[in-house]
């Protein structure tokens, strides 16, 4: 991840000092995403949400491309109805782990990976505090922190994945995607889409790799991905 997404309305790096003390109450449904537009995505996930949601690349701090899904437009996620519940089977992986998230920092050649979480979600009062008063991490915070570095390493393959696809050309820039739906006329500026026809320009080997590995079924269900976008207007209330 390499932003909050747009639930968060506080978000701040987990640290003890900071925390002690505190707990965490989780949400009961996923309301706080109705503003959520565009999340990443991480690789296991590509598959079952390229099934539902347009996915498509983005560039980040000039040189990391990561894959997206796109939810809805102008402040409104349209997969989400009045109740708080996704209206498709699938929920992206960064919105379950709400208020947590993680975020990639850099350093010349290092690269780490910090807990993130929403400072509104925090109280005295919860349960589920995050440290023990010793300063150690609790039995629930520790389960957290399990689920966080399997997300961190997941979103760590898809930048993988994706670069892979940029250097076999797999990937197509367009300067600007318009979609047209009820909300009205949104432009993406700069993005990238799946391109399932260059294929014919692979070699041989490269294809079998592509195949063995998992990734060819991916590149073509990303690649169709991008007609979910006509989904948007049964998918609009």
């Amino acid at each position: 991840m390499l932003e909050p997404i747009k639930a968060f309305k506080k978000p701040v790096l987990l640290e003890v000092e900071k925390h002690l003390g505190l707990g965490v109450k989780r949400p009961e449904n996923y309301a706080f995403a109705q503003e959520v537009e565009v999340v990443p995505l991480t690789f296991s996930e590509l598959l079952p949400i390229s099934m539902y949601y347009p996915v498509v690349f983005g560039i980040a701090e000039g040189k990391i491309i990561y894959p997206f899904a796109v939810l809805g437009f102008r402040g409104k996620n349209i997969y989400l109805n009045e109740e708080g519940h996704f209206k498709v089977p699938e929920i992206p992986k960064i919105i379950k782990h709400y208020p947590f998230g993680v975020i990639r920092e850099t350093e010349e050649n290092r690269e780490d990976w910090l807990i993130l979480i929403d400072e509104a979600c925090l109280s005295e009062d919860a349960e589920e505090k995050l440290f023990e008063a010793n300063g150690e991490e609790s039995e629930f915070m520790k389960k957290i922190k399990e689920e966080l570095t399997e997300l961190a390493l997941d979103f760590a393959k898809a930048y993988q994945y994706a670069q892979e696809l940029a250097d076999l050309r797999l990937l197509k820039l367009l300067p600007e995607f318009v979609v047209n739906t009820k909300l009205g006329i949104h432009r993406f500026k700069n993005i990238l889409i799946g391109d399932a026809e260059a294929l014919k320009n692979i070699s041989p080997e490269r294809l079998y790799y592509l195949n063995t590995s998992g990734y060819l079924p991916i590149l073509y269900s990303i690649y169709l991905s991008v007609r979910n976008f006509v989904l948007f207007d049964f998918l609009i209330c």
